[in-house]
């Protein structure tokens, strides 16, 4: 198997499932066997909901629950089947730092400012973001 950016953006997605979940990447068969089936199946049963979070953490705050939904989509997105689905780096950091800003959590300085050239996957980032919008809800 050739290593890519792609297999680097599914394994990025497979980290962001573990934070959010508190799962392990790998688990027993009964338990649905890996994390990305498991929370693709997780999804298909419930839907979009905070019950598929890490139930050690106190999810009162509703935004929060909310931003961590965002980024379990975006998670999702990296861990498409397909690897041509799965957005680029650039693109998952950019989804992640718009949903920090419309969270209020991030102010960026200009040095982290990643402006998009115009021949650049701006195309590409907007369609994904619909995918985005468009996930389970």
């Amino acid at each position: 198997m050739k290593v890519t950016e792609k297999c680097d953006i599914y394994s990025y997605g497979v980290v962001l499932l573990e934070l959010l979940t508190g799962k392990a990447p790998v688990q027993p068969l009964e338990q649905g066997g890996d994390l990305v089936t498991w929370a693709r199946q997780y999804v298909r049963e419930h839907s979009l909901t905070s019950g598929i979070l890490d139930e050690r953490l106190e999810l009162e705050n509703q935004s929060t629950v909310a931003h961590m939904i965002y980024v379990l989509k975006v998670a999702l997105l990296c861990t498409s089947m397909s690897p041509s689905d799965r957005p680029s780096m650039r693109e998952v950091v950019l989804m992640l730092i718009e949903s920090n800003e419309r969270e209020g959590n991030l102010t960026l300085s200009s040095a982290y400012d990643y402006p998009l050239k115009a021949n650049d996957a701006s195309c590409t980032l907007l369609n994904k973001k619909k995918s985005l919008n468009g996930l389970w809800g």
